[in-house]
């Protein structure tokens, strides 16, 4: 077998309400007396009936072949975590598909499981046992529907949210004098929620004019109600914004494209805020 197997890949985008679940699947891999052939046809007949659910999309192959090849790719790295996820990033995918045909007595095996990109655990997988591989092909549907219920819920949050909130600071300028001068601040903030529960934060803020920038990854938890959002900010550029830790149930909008929900707006302050969301 050469050292870097030509894979048959295809990034796969779920078409749930704006779930964007992207998923490569490789070709399977060949035991026992199976040819290489007979396991790329398999995966074809799987392939297509994920798309043929209208849960798929394909994208383009041949950018995979590149990326595989210039990383020099071995079949002994699926067992590497940091070069699974290292693929994943680099394909732009959350998921991973693999599977094996093999031979158990007389019967033909087919075996596929799903691995999370982050973890490289496997969270999904799927099995068939038939008399010979023609019998794939009155089976595939079946078997492909069994796979596709096994897939993650979909996440209405991936994707990119962006809500500005408008509140007042009290500073003490002249603690002689208890002078204190009330500004209003704007803070835009930016958060594009992953699949993966990551999430990225970016936050503008505007303070008697003058604009303040700080941008922080962070972690995020969501059940469909309650949504909690945390991310450290070390050393923070904006003044009254330190760590995030927010955890509030939301008002999600009938056609799923904004929410609100309870914010802390400054740092050290139990008072919060309600913000609204808007899909970017």
């Amino acid at each position: 077998m050469k050292c870097v197997k030509t894979f048959l890949i295809s990034v796969l985008t779920t078409t749930c309400l704006f779930a964007n679940l992207s998923i490569a699947v490789i070709d399977f891999d060949a035991g026992g007396h199976i040819t290489e052939q007979e396991a790329v046809v398999v995966t074809n007949l799987f392939r297509n009936e994920l798309i043929r659910s209208g849960r798929a999309d394909i994208a383009d192959r041949s950018n995979m072949d590149r990326i595989l090849a210039e990383m020099q790719f071995q079949m002994s790295d699926w067992a590497n975590p940091t070069k699974i996820k290292q693929v994943g990033k680099m394909v732009g995918a959350d998921y991973l598909v693999t599977g094996k045909l093999d031979m158990l007595g007389n019967n033909f095996q087919v075996i596929v499981q799903m691995l999370d990109i982050e973890t490289a655990r496997a969270i999904n997988s799927s099995r068939i046992s038939l008399r010979n591989l023609e019998e794939f092909d009155t089976k595939v549907k079946q078997f492909a529907d069994d796979f596709i219920q096994k897939l993650p819920a979909e996440n209405i949050l991936t994707g990119t949210w962006v809500a500005e909130v408008i509140h007042s600071h009290t500073t003490d300028r002249n603690s002689i004098n208890r002078r204190t001068v009330n500004s209003d601040i704007i803070d835009t903030y930016t958060i594009t929620f992953g699949t993966n529960n990551r999430c990225n934060i970016h936050i503008s803020s505007f303070i008697n004019g003058q604009e303040f920038i700080e941008y922080v990854q962070g972690t995020y938890t969501y059940d469909g109600s309650l949504l909690r959002i945390n991310a450290v900010i070390r050393n923070s550029k904006i003044p009254h914004i330190g760590t995030i830790q927010w955890l509030s149930v939301i008002a999600m909008s009938r056609d799923n494209n904004s929410f609100n929900m309870s914010i802390t707006a400054n740092r050290g302050s139990s008072q919060q805020m309600r913000a609204t969301f808007i899909r970017d």
